[in-house]
């Protein structure tokens, strides 16, 4: 009987734990003969789409569920009927393309049973638009001071997007003439600096990725062309009545210009003397009414603020000038044997004439003693026959009539006294507002000479400036109108006839030289501390000058900071205070009143511009491996600058994750050393005391959200599953995250949850598992975990397992030992058993298989070795239980002269057909193992009785064979 009771709990502790394996999802076993049927409802298909189209380069996540919370499901997916290569529920399109547009469809499936294939997923993956840059307002090619306005014209209306404008690849912001609105761009007065070719970049509000380049578009912008007057007919320089034709040319023929003529800048309308047709002027009859400056102003015929204004055109309209006979050698009282030259002075000089000479009107022809030359009339010798008034008489030799008479010239032929101008006070060559006195020296001194003093053969009369007294004349105040040739004539008083003209006397009167302030040494635009040097340059160096330095009109002295040596001045460290105008004044040093001063020269003092640095490409708080961007941006750009940069005031020099170029610093990756505070310092190139430190930008760099990885499947399951739960946290409870697992280093899947089962495989167990979070805001992944192996946690297993089973195997073999020495000590009976028992113990020795054996075999597959390794460890373990009951009810009774039939007790368990959870079999397993020791204790005094002749041994077969399932039937003694 307690072989029996033995047999039966055994096979009800074995179904209870195939059943709560069953029935716990997270553990995966061998399936049985009979899949069990599931209904699998249709699933349906999510994206991760924030937008109805996508562009390329972005990323989409299709995700396939059912209804139901099923596991061990597999997926399958096509795209337009195609199949994909892949089994999860997640499908991941990291960097879209054309291609990846379509329909998607998925179904779920288990085993041999599958869903329905779920509604269409429509995905549009199509190229960012191509901009163009259009002319909205103004021309391609226009002229300063006009508008143009251009429109970055996107065929997709149907988006919001963000436009960024450019000039020769260069980002243009909005200024005083530039301002961007929206897809336009307005140049409100265009510039020479606005000529370029403009793009503008396209790009989405929330997706960066989507972003498009427009073609060039050319815009031409130039000065209006500069017209210019020429002379087509004509002179510049005309009489009464002759005809002028002006031409207004412009260079620029490829435009249709209208022409405006203007008149000592009043507009000129056509008359009966004056025509204009298209970019001609015509004056059929000059007049002195039409003498003037004449312009023309060109103009587009649809563009107003495209006009220019020609240079000027001088034309003169007089009558024909007025000849005058001037004494150019000898008087005009002269005596005999002297020569004498007459000229015909025509102030025109620009044209050519012809003249004709007259005395007392009579022509005069040449002859041994006179000669004509162009304007000229020689007497070579005089003579007495030569007195008398002469005349000539011009006239053009191709413009007929334009002819006139001088006034008369008295000449008068003698013997005079040859006097001579000598200089008493001053010098030949003076300056203006000096002192000069002259002598008419006549040899003569016995006669009383009336003394006439000339300049340029004019008259002199005495003035505020001249004084005459006897044979001298002072000059108190010389001007530049003094300056000429002087000569003193002499005339006896009581003798008209008797006088003389004294031979020339060059007189120089001119303003002193202008000085000029000039650059030697830096430049006229400096930044504080630097040395600049000019140099007061006088073109006059035949004189020694005496200099004067001032700035804004007021005398410049020596310092610490200026120093002055002969014509220049130096400024060694300019400061904001020598910002100004800078003149010198010169002075010869025996002539005071011979001064003069320069022009201005500015020179511009003031501290170099303080540059900013300021944020170009990512964020001042930014996750390590982010890139990052820093412009030193400084407001002076006329200037080449140096930049060098420094982090908490160290400098920076480029490596594997800064580069640096021009004004910008970029961090390729981000890391926690590139925290801090970034300057920028900047410096002319070739002006090293130009320099200027930027304010500080903080930058800071932090780490991303760290990542856990743990094991989750407990201890206990360890040793009965073969499925590995692991759990990846993120540090950081305040975002939400998606789970991307990695598998030796490549990419398995992300999914949602945070934890994620390994199949128990041999590939499994050497591989290492990691994992980090995802987001689609910063931080958009957080960093990876420390990698896990399940190689030790199947070490750990296979010990345990080991151990147990030796324990185990110690005990049973110990009670076996104990039962068969005391078998071995009683004399063996053997006695026939009645039918009415279950079997008897002879018929146990040819039974082929036991009841235990036969219930398996006809309820299940034979088990694998693990769980006959198991099902032995149950055995073994509820042994001591058994020999309780044995002991208990299975003792032959006083009465009975052989074995009493076994007793079998209902067990809870039996009641119980299964267990509801994994936990109630840990309990009923646990209750079984703390029976262990007290059973033993009772198995030892368990003892036949007088009247059995025997006690049947039992018998464990520790290796099962295939037929027993493990255990092998009992055998009697």
């Amino acid at each position: 009987m307690a072989f029996v009771k033995f047999i039966l709990i055994a096979a009800v502790v074995s179904m209870v734990l195939r059943l709560s394996k069953e029935e716990d999802p997270g553990v995966t076993t061998k399936p049985m003969a009979m899949e069990t049927k599931v209904h699998i409802s249709k699933p349906s298909i999510t994206a991760s789409l924030n937008h109805q189209v996508l562009y390329q380069g972005e990323e989409v996540t299709l995700q396939c569920t059912v209804p139901e919370k099923l596991s061990d499901l597999e997926y399958a997916w096509d795209k337009d009927s195609a199949p994909i290569k892949t089994s999860q529920s997640t499908y991941i399109i990291n960097a879209a393309t054309v291609s990846d547009s379509g329909k998607y469809s998925c179904m779920a499936k288990r085993g041999t049973t599958t869903s329905e294939i779920s509604d269409p997923q429509v995905l549009t993956v199509k190229k960012p638009p191509q901009p163009k840059v259009i002319l909205s307002v103004g021309w391609s090619r226009v002229f300063t001071d006009e508008k143009v306005t251009l429109i970055c014209e996107v065929l997709d209306t149907s988006t919001s997007w963000k436009y960024t404008w450019l000039r020769n690849s260069l980002k243009i912001s909005d200024d005083a003439d530039i301002k961007t609105t929206g897809n336009s761009l307005s140049i409100l007065s265009a510039k020479q600096g606005h000529h370029g070719d403009y793009t503008c970049e396209i790009e989405l509000q929330d997706r960066p990725l989507s972003r498009a380049l427009s073609t060039k578009f050319a815009l031409s912008v130039q000065e209006p062309p500069q017209p210019k007057v020429i002379l087509s007919v004509g002179w510049s320089r005309v009489f009464t009545d002759e005809k002028v034709t002006l031409i207004c040319e412009v260079l620029d023929t490829s435009t249709s210009w209208k022409y405006t003529w203007l008149r000592n800048s009043l507009k000129i309308s056509d008359d009966a003397d004056i025509k204009t047709t298209g970019n001609s002027l015509s004056i059929l009859s000059a007049k002195q009414g039409h003498h003037g400056n004449y312009t023309c102003e060109i103009e587009l015929q649809d563009r107003p603020l495209s006009r220019a204004l020609s240079t000027t055109f001088a034309l003169s309209v007089q009558e024909p000038p007025q000849p005058k006979v001037i004494l150019s050698v000898g008087w005009s009282r002269v005596f005999t044997h002297e020569k004498v030259t007459l000229i015909c002075e025509v102030l025109d000089t620009s044209t050519s004439w012809k003249y004709t000479w007259l005395r007392n009107s009579l022509k005069i022809s040449d002859d041994a003693n006179i000669k004509t030359t162009g304007n000229s009339l020689s007497i070579l010798s005089a003579k007495q026959g030569h007195h008398g008034d002469y005349t000539c008489e011009i006239e053009l030799q191709d413009r007929p009539l334009s002819r006139a008479l001088s006034t008369k010239f008295a000449l008068s032929v003698q013997d005079p006294p040859q006097p001579k101008v000598i200089l008493s006070v001053g010098w030949s060559r003076v300056f203006t507002d000096e002192k000069v006195t002259l002598i008419c020296k006549v040899l003569d001194t016995s006669t009383s000479w009336k003394y006439t003093w000339l300049r340029n053969s004019l008259k002199i009369s005495d003035d505020a400036d001249i004084k005459t007294t006897g044979n001298s004349l002072s000059i108190l105040s010389a001007k530049q109108g003094h300056h000429g040739n002087y000569t003193c004539e002499i005339e006896l008083q009581d003798r008209p006839l008797s006088r003389a003209l004294s031979t020339t006397f060059a007189l120089s009167v001119q303003d002193p030289p202008q000085p000029k302030v000039i650059l030697s040494v830096g430049w006229s635009r400096v930044f504080t501390d630097e040395k600049v040097t000019l140099i007061c340059k006088v073109l006059d160096t035949s004189t020694s000058w005496k200099y004067t330095w001032l700035r804004n009109s007021l005398k410049i002295s020596d310092d610490a900071d200026i120093k002055t040596t002969g014509n220049s001045l130096s400024i060694l460290s300019a400061k904001q205070g020598h910002h100004g105008n800078y003149t010198c004044e010169i002075e010869l040093q025996d002539r005071p009143l011979s001064r003069a001063l320069s022009t201005t020269f500015a020179l511009s003092v003031q501290d170099p511009p303080q540059p900013k640095v300021i944020l170009s490409v990512g964020w001042s708080r930014v996750f390590t491996d982010e890139k990052v961007t820093l412009i030193c941006e400084v407001l002076d750009t006329s200037t080449s600058w140096k930049y060098t940069w420094l982090r908490n005031s160290l400098k920076i020099s480029d490596d594997a994750d800064i580069k640096t170029t021009g004004n910008s610093l970029s961090i390729l990756s981000a890391k926690q050393g590139h925290h801090g505070d970034y300057t920028c310092e900047i410096e002319l190139q070739d002006r090293p005391l130009s320099r200027a430190l930027s304010t500080k930008f903080a930058l800071s760099v932090q780490d991303r959200p760290p990542a856990s990885l743990t094991l989750e499947t407990s201890w206990s399951d360890i040793m009965s599953v073969d499925t590995l739960t692991l759990k990846c946290e993120i540090k950081d409870g305040t975002l939400e995250w998606n789970y991307t697992w990695y598998k030796d280093g490549l990419f398995e899947q992300t999914i949602l949850e945070e934890t994620y089962s390994v199949k128990a495989t041999e590939e499994t167990f050497k591989s290492e598992y990691k994992c980090r979070g995802n987001r689609t805001e910063r931080p958009l992944y957080s960093s990876f975990s420390e990698g896990f192996k399940a190689n030790n946690i199947v070490l750990k297993r296979k010990v345990l397992l080991a151990i147990s089973g030796c324990v185990v195997c110690s005990i049973i073999l110990l009670i076996i030992g104990c039962i068969v020495l005391r078998c071995t000590r009683k004399p063996e009976k053997q006695e026939m058993v009645k039918e009415d028992f279950f079997f008897s113990m002879t018929d146990s020795k040819t039974q082929t298989s036991s009841p235990l054996q036969e219930y398996l075999t006809e309820n299940g597959p034979p088990l694998d070795k693990e769980e006959r390794d198991e099902s032995t460890a149950i055995i073994n373990e509820a042994a001591p239980i058994i020999e309780d009951q044995i002991k208990e009810e299975g003792l032959p009774s006083k009465e009975a002269g052989h074995f009493t039939s076994f007793k079998v007790e209902k067990s809870p368990l039996k009641e119980k057909k299964e267990l509801q959870s994994l936990k109630e079999c840990d309990e009923s397993t646990a209750l079984l193992i703390e029976a262990v020791p007290a059973a033993d204790d009772q198995i030892n005094e368990v003892t036949p009785s007088k009247e059995t002749a025997c006690f049947t041994s039992f018998k464990a077969d520790i290796s099962p064979s295939p037929e027993s399932n493990g255990l092998s039937s009992y055998k009697e003694c």
